[in-house]
């Protein structure tokens, strides 16, 4: 009997693959980068989730943009489409997400666009030039006098300020100005899959602690390369991650429920004591004191990540 996560894993590879053949048929130009982020990129996709995807463009003229028979041909295969005005669904420069970073153009899009790059990124269309792209932005972050000892910190930082960001921009949608928008599913993803991205972040930067900078690179290419999970499991092992598993795959099971899903989605504004929303935020709560066992247990105290999270 397979597990929700094995079910949303091969869900979602299933639908990238077909995606991908799709895609095919449109005979792209060979500089087109296509990357979808978010829950398919995760593996962790049900047949109610969206795609969230962006085109990167070469910053040229004749630089291929996200085009109609793109979008349509991935919305034969996933109908949800990203939100509108969001940071996905559009065609992006890499000057954009490369040359600003943490100046005043810098706009949270940006910000979103370049970690989940990092983080969660998986290829649409140009799996080469996705990896190319990964490595530039790496090399950004991590520059030539980048000494072995020395931890990532500008790209620990930005993966920091991505969270805190994505935490703010949720009070801001579901109590904030304007019409509020769904809170229920957004704070649940917060407790689970947002924190999971950021624990992953965290770990793959203290394992490059003590290395080269082309080794430092190197380690977070490959691991960058694994749906998030995957990865937390690479670094920590199986056994370790069980428990941390174990609360996620009762998330994952939560959310492919169509009737979960929508009874959720109607919930009101600080209708906290909803038995189905209790139920998933306290095991949220169990989720979250598994991580930080787990980051304790893998890196000792005298670890410099430990400093370099808190001060």
């Amino acid at each position: 009997m397979t597990t929700p996560y094995e079910r949303s894993l091969g869900y979602s590879k299933c639908q990238l693959s077909k995606i991908r053949d799709q895609l095919k048929e449109l005979s792209l130009d060979d500089a087109a980068l296509l990357v979808c982020c978010g829950s398919y990129a995760r593996g962790e996709a049900s047949a109610q989730s969206d795609i969230d995807y962006v085109m990167v463009s070469d910053d040229t003229e004749a630089a291929p943009g996200l085009n109609e028979d793109v979008r349509s041909e991935i919305r034969s295969v996933v109908p949800n489409s990203p939100s509108e005005g969001g940071a996905f669904g559009a065609t992006v420069s890499r000057s954009e997400i490369l040359a600003n970073i943490g100046g005043d153009d810098d706009s949270n899009k940006n910000i979103t666009r370049r970690i989940l790059l990092l983080l969660e990124g998986e290829w649409l269309f140009n799996k080469e030039g996705l990896r190319g792209f990964r490595r530039e932005i790496l090399e950004r972050y991590i520059g030539e006098g980048m000494t072995d000892h020395q931890l990532a910190l500008f790209l620990l930082n930005d993966i920091i300020r991505y969270y805190r960001t994505v935490a703010v921009d949720y009070e801001f949608k579901t109590s904030g100005s304007g019409e509020p928008k769904p809170w229920a599913i957004r704070n649940i993803k917060l407790v689970f899959s947002r924190k999971l991205l950021y624990a992953s972040g965290l770990f793959s930067i203290a394992m490059t602690a003590d290395r080269a900078r082309d080794e430092k690179i190197k380690i977070l290419e490959d691991l960058f390369d694994h749906p998030v999970m995957e990865r937390m499991i690479k670094i920590c092992g199986k056994a370790a991650m069980e428990p941390v598993l174990t609360s996620y795959n009762f998330f994952l099971e939560k959310l492919e429920d169509l009737e979960t899903r929508k009874h959720l989605g109607k919930l009101e504004i600080g209708n906290r004591d909803d038995r189905t929303f209790r139920a998933i935020k306290n095991e949220g709560h169990h989720f979250t004191r598994e991580l930080l066992k787990v980051f304790e247990s893998r890196f000792d105290s005298t670890h410099p990540i430990h400093r370099a999270v808190i001060f």
